[in-house]
């Protein structure tokens, strides 16, 4: 199983967000579900990362 990137590996939120979408979109079209549990893993350091970005008190 490949290993993607942490969130918070990336410079800028946005730049996590395109990755995010565009592995997304990736594993859809070639109904590659052997990444299921590596997106979602990522998904949930991507909602940390915003969360801890727009309120800093978390």
């Amino acid at each position: 199983m490949k290993k993607l990137p942490s969130a918070y590996d990336f410079k800028t939120l946005e730049e996590a967000i395109a990755f995010y979408t565009r592995t997304v979109a990736e594993v859809a079209k070639n109904r590659d579900y052997s990444l299921h549990e590596e997106i979602l893993r990522f998904k949930r350091e991507l909602h940390e990362r915003i969360d801890k970005e727009y309120d800093p008190a978390l």
